[in-house]
């Protein structure tokens, strides 16, 4: 029993029955590096063993270096990093105890507690039988009541090889009572049969790890579905003798499963954030249920009429199973609409077995439908589309799947909404542009008839041009419908009104500006682009003006943005304040007043700052 708990524990290096005996513990059968100690007699106390027989409770020994239960000279003596303890019972008296050790601390984990636990219940069985019957008999009884004990499933299994000694299969030979019900299938059945005449088309995984692990000698923990009866395992194999192993394991489908749909939503969350186009939306959703839920065919359907009929986009379907795209009227299918009239799922098991549709299930399935859930989605009282996962074979549908599906058909339907509040946003962004964009055209057409008989002719192209300014910086904004502007696009739009843009030296980080703030500085660099061009350096030919804008980190960060103008005439200070030009120059950006106006002999040089928060778009 120590060799074959060490077998099905690989962190051990040395295991050991210690049994009771007055006030001490003995070695009584010792196996790896304790193999040198059979016979040694320690006192029922100072020890880790002796801790758990005391307590009668398993013992999980992390690190004997700071264990409080262990005398340090037994560390070097028993070469001890760590170990799990099990005390032998029987009835209300203790034998003994179970351990498994390792040089290494934190060796073992909770796992490997539960598992030496069961090996010292069974050693019960084993002991008590030992004083009365043949050592046969005993070991027959011990493994037999393990087998039959274990609420986990337990498998000896051994290797099948063909003529050549290729490893192709591999037999049960013994199957405790857990086994059939984790697997769905009489235990008494197995014996003798391979795995693969047992569950034909089994995944070859099944085969191979186990055969790695006899050829080895190496254990082996997997977590793997049975694909024939979806179910999900998890579990420990280990080599026994020759071609034999061992495996036990328990069912934890439920908990693969949750996690795979959480995992999916999260998935979708993200796809659909990311669509802005309805059909490639649905398509996403329908391929995304189709996989989690492991369906033959997923889509999404909109009703026609009091669901009379229904028009499914695009599906997903599994290899080799075709497309329902299309119109169907249900009717033709049996009476599945009640449900869906009333907002609630329609959810078939079997077609054939439904009393919705056994009365002729021939038209189901010849689209190759088996079982199905019609999710509906709701609109003011009313179902107005359904999230449709379908199976080619009768399938019962959990309730965890049925809280997935809606799930999914919620976050469709959130999604669609949103896409089509943007389209009707961007429509009427469209029709406000025109109409502002006219409305700025009437503006300047009765500005030009009202002013037809100013003499001062500069003054109404000035007021033109400023007007075409703003112009231009609603076209950039509605590039991005007018929520915000790229800074760069804003400067490159106004600049180009007056002169190539060859003549500007841009260098800056391309932010995303505010309507407000891509108005401001469209007025501010047509002013000093106007000025330039008459007084400064693109008044000659050679001239050139370098805007460089960045953020600077004070109390509050900050936008710096500088324009030097070089190669032209040189500059200087108006005599007076100037006209309307002049003032919103000094106003700067955003209304701020921060502007540092120099003017050189090389050119003007000009800084203003404004708060970047006044800058940028405020998200609420």
């Amino acid at each position: 029993m120590v060799a074959g708990a060490m077998r099905a524990i690989p962190a051990a290096e040395g295991g050991a029955i210690e049994l009771l005996d007055g006030h001490e513990l003995e070695y009584c059968s010792a196996h790896g590096t304790l193999a040198v100690h059979l016979g040694l007699r320690l006192p029922l106390t100072g020890s880790g063993a002796a801790h758990s027989v005391t307590t009668r409770t398993p013992y999980l020994m992390f690190d004997a270096s700071t264990d409080p239960h262990v005398q340090r000279d037994l560390i070097g003596t028993l070469q001890l990093g760590s170990a799990v303890f099990a005390p032998i019972l029987r009835g209300d008296g203790v034998l003994g105890v179970l351990k498994l050790q390792s040089h290494r601390p934190i060796a073992f984990d909770k796992r490997d507690l539960d598992l030496v636990s069961l090996f010292a219940g069974a050693a019960t069985s084993g002991l008590t039988e030992a004083a009365s019957q043949a050592e046969a008999r005993a070991k027959d009884v011990y493994w037999r009541g393990l087998f039959d004990r274990l609420s986990e499933g337990f498998i000896v299994g051994e290797v099948v090889r063909d003529g050549r000694g290729r490893a192709i299969d591999w037999r049960h030979v013994e199957v405790n009572p857990a086994w059939g019900e984790l697997l769905g299938l009489e235990a008494a059945t197995v014996a003798g049969r391979t795995v693969r005449e047992v569950f034909p088309g089994i995944e070859d995984a099944w085969v191979s790890q186990f055969v790695q692990v006899v050829e080895t000698g190496q254990g082996a923990t997997f977590t793997r579905q049975i694909g024939a009866i979806r179910r999900w395992y998890e579990g420990r194999a280990f080599k026994l003798d020759g071609d034999r192993f061992g495996v036990i394991f328990l069912e934890v489908t439920q908990r693969i499963e949750a996690d795979t749909r959480r995992a999916a939503l999260l998935a979708l969350g993200d796809r659909l954030r990311d669509l802005t186009n309805i059909p490639e939306m649905i398509r996403a959703a329908a391929e995304i249920v189709g996989r989690t839920l492991g369906a033959s065919r997923a889509g999404f359907g909109r009703i026609v009429g009091a669901v009379e009929e229904i028009e499914i986009e695009p599906d997903w379907t599994a290899p080799g199973v075709a497309s329902i795209a299309g119109r169907h009227v249900f009717s033709d299918y049996g009476d599945i609409r009640g449900h869906l009239r009333r907002g609630e799922a329609l959810v078939i098991a079997d077609v054939m077995t439904d009393p919705r549709t056994c009365t002729d299930p021939r038209p189901m399935l010849d689209l190759g439908i088996g079982a199905l859930v019609n999710m509906p989605v709701r609109d003011r009282g009313h179902t107005v589309a359904v999230f449709i996962a379908q199976d080619s074979k009768s399938r019962v549908w959990t309730s965890e799947e049925m809280g997935f599906l809606r799930n999914v058909a919620d976050r469709v339907e959130v999604g669609v909404a949103r896409v089509r509040a943007e389209e009707l946003q961007a429509v009427l962004n469209k029709e406000l542009a025109h109409r502002l964009k006219n409305t700025l055209a009437i503006v300047q057409s009765i500005a030009t008839q009202t002013l037809r008989g100013v003499t001062e002719r500069h003054l109404v192209e000035a007021f033109e041009r400023r007007v075409l300014a703003l112009s231009r910086a609603h076209d950039v904004l509605m590039q991005k419908s007018w929520t915000a502007a790229k800074m760069r696009a804003v400067m490159e739009s106004v600049l180009s009104m007056q002169v190539d843009l060859d003549r500007f030296a841009l260098d800056g980080p391309d932010l995303d500006i505010s309507p407000q703030a891509a108005l401001s500085l469209s007025l501010l660099l047509h002013e000093l682009a106007t000025n330039a061009l008459k007084y400064g350096a693109l008044s000659a030919d050679t001239g050139k003006v370098r805007i460089a804008w960045r953020t600077e980190a004070e109390k509050a960060p900050t936008l710096v943005l500088d324009w030097t103008e070089s190669g032209g005439p040189a500059v200087a200070a108006p005599s007076d304040r100037g006209g309307f030009g002049s003032k919103l120059i000094r106003m700067g950006l955003v209304g701020t007043r921060s502007a540092n106006l120099r003017y050189d002999a090389v050119g003007l040089q000009a800084e203003f700052r404004a708060p970047l928060a006044d800058m940028q778009v405020q998200i609420h």
